[in-house]
Formats: structure tokens, sequence, C-alpha cells
């Protein structure tokens, strides 16, 4: 064969390869949002906990370059509605968030406004698996506490006011707001996930605890499910990290400022009214993160020292105000100076 024929096929096998390289190219990169999404399942169910992908009809809603308000109303609002009603309802603004009307009008205008941002954090929370990581955690609280939260129902969703992020009022009402810019998509599930996951088993054992209702117990609650998610990482995370993803400097800050802190903080750890002064006293204090938080942490970290590796299980069987005496850091804050 001559050279030039020898050139010819090469030349034609690179093109058809490279056009065939393109093309594989352009259908990844082209799968729009909306055929990203579709192949979301509608929930997920590990034991008794049901994840509703409510973000997935919230997109879905505005395919085709038109807006679909009665999927918005039968597969976003009625499909949990406690999340609108009793949670966003009462939070922010009734109208906008407990009616159907409301409901259309800001979900009409929200994939336009935040497009880009919806992208992103969608394709995130895809990317990092989330069903993987949710089996995966609650393997771990299995494994490390012999215990499963129970009756959990978390919605996934596009929110257009920040101040949730990932949280709610009870179990059956929780959500993950893929838009709160407070938090990083990843942290939420790798984190987060294990965090919440110590708050549903931790709270139904203060049933009888007579300081189920003050700041004191709402410290060590949050403090332990810190502690929780440092020792499901077991060291691959630092103490500051399990505490909000503080920097070295938050966690200095606090150290620095200890005697003050729990000094500033004990007098209300038995408080019974409406208020919580104890995030008062953080922003007071301009401390980093939240306050009661790393306290929480402190204490219970003093009580493991003390009473061994192991013991931090029993967290879940003591009264909060119990845990505070045994830990034996209110001494160690009387002798500093």
């Amino acid at each position: 064969m001559k050279k030039t024929g020898i050139t010819l096929i090469i030349f034609l096998c690179t093109f058809i390869f490279s056009c065939n390289e393109k093309t594989r190219d352009k259908s990844v990169k082209e799968l729009s949002i909306f055929e990203k999404v579709e192949s979301v399942p509608d929930s997920i169910k590990v034991d008794d906990i049901i994840i509703y992908n409510l973000f997935k009809y919230q997109i879905l809603a505005h395919k085709n370059d038109s807006f679909d308000s009665i999927m918005i109303i039968d597969k976003v609002y009625n499909k949990q509605p406690k999340i609108w009603k009793e949670l966003y309802g009462v939070l922010f603004d009734h109208d906008m968030f407990a009616t159907e009307k409301g409901m259309v009008k800001w979900n009409k205008e929200i994939f336009r406004n935040k497009k880009d941002s919806i992208k992103s954090r969608v394709n995130t929370l895809l990317d990092c698996k989330f069903d993987s990581t949710l089996n995966a955690s609650l393997a771990g609280i299995k494994k490390l506490t012999g215990r499963t939260p129970k009756n959990i129902r978390l919605s996934i969703i596009l929110a257009p006011v920040e101040g949730i992020g990932f949280g709610g009022m009870e179990n059956d009402a929780f959500i993950l707001d893929l838009l709160d810019n407070n938090f990083d998509v990843i942290n939420m599930v790798e984190e987060g996930i294990p965090h919440e996951f110590n708050h549903f088993i931790y709270e139904p054992t203060r049933e009888n605890d007579p300081n189920k209702n003050t700041p004191l117990r709402l410290t060590i609650d949050e403090g332990f499910a810190c502690y929780y998610t440092y020792k499901y990482f077991d060291g691959k995370i630092s103490k500051s990290e399990a505490v909000e993803q503080m920097t070295d400097d938050d966690w200095n800050w606090y150290l620095q400022h200890e005697k003050e802190v729990y000094n500033k903080c004990s007098p209300y750890f038995f408080y019974e009214g409406d208020e919580d002064p104890l995030r008062g006293l953080g922003r007071e204090m301009n401390a980093p993160k939240t306050l009661l938080y790393w306290l929480g942490f402190r204490i219970i970290d003093f009580y493991v020292n003390k009473y061994g590796p192991d013991s931090w299980k029993d967290i879940y069987n003591l009264p909060v105000n119990e845990v505070l005496e045994k830990s034996g850091y209110i001494q160690y804050i009387d002798e500093l100076k």
C-alpha cells in the first residue's frame, strides 16, 4: 500500500474516533438538569427512614420553558405538608408557605432567579451519592450504639429563604435545603447526617429527664451530636471539625474564653422560658460558630476522659444534669484563672 493510502486510513480512523469521542462528550455535557433529576427516585426508604426528593419536582415543574403549578401542589406541597404549614409557614411567612397560592408563586420564580445555584448544588448532591451515604451512616450508628432512628421523614428541598439548612421541628418534619449557602452540600450529607441521626436517637431518651426543656438539655444534645460525629469518623476528622466545621482559630477562641463562656452560660442552664438565651449569649460575645455546640462537646469530652473511651454511650441514659456534674467540667472551670 502506498504511503498516501496509509496516511489517509490513519486520518479517517482518527477523524472517526475523534467524532465518536466528541459525540460522547457532547451527550454527557449536554445532559440537562431536567434529564438528571428525572432519574432521581421520588423517595428513598431505609429502615424507618424515608427521604423525599421534593427538589426533583421543584425543578421538573419548569421543564420545556413552562411552569406546571399542579405538579408543585401535588408533588411538593401535598407530599409533605407539615414542613410547609408547620415549619416554614410558622417560622417565616404563612401565606407564602402554608397556602397553595403562595407555594405556586415562589416556586414559579425560584428556578429563574437561582438557576445557576440550583444546578451547581443539585449536581453536587447527585455526585456525592446521597443514598449510599445514608446507608453508611445508618449502618454506622447501628454498629456504634446498637440503636436506630425511628419514624424519620426528611425532605430535600429548594427553599427561597435561608435559616434552617439542615434541621426541623420533629422527626417527621425535617428538611435539607439545598439552596442554603450557609451550608456546604457535601458536608451536610457526609457529616450532617450522622449528627442528625444522633439527635433522632438521643431525644426520645429525654422523655423522663426533669430538665428536658432547658438550655442545658439543648447544650448536651447538640454537643453529643457533635461528639457522636467525631466518634463516627474514628479519627478522620478533628474535634474542631466535628463541631460545625470549626477552624483551629475558632477552637482556640473558645479555649481562651472558656471560663467566661461557662460562667455566662451556667446561670441559664435551667431556664424554662420561651427564649433561647445561650444563642443570644453567643452573639453577644461574638463567639465563632454556635456557642452551645462547643460547650456541650466540651462537657462530654471531659466525661469521656474521666470514665473511659466507651463511656460516651452513657449519655443516652443519664439525665443532663448528671452528665454535667459527673464530667468534672465544673471543677475544671473553677480552677481556671
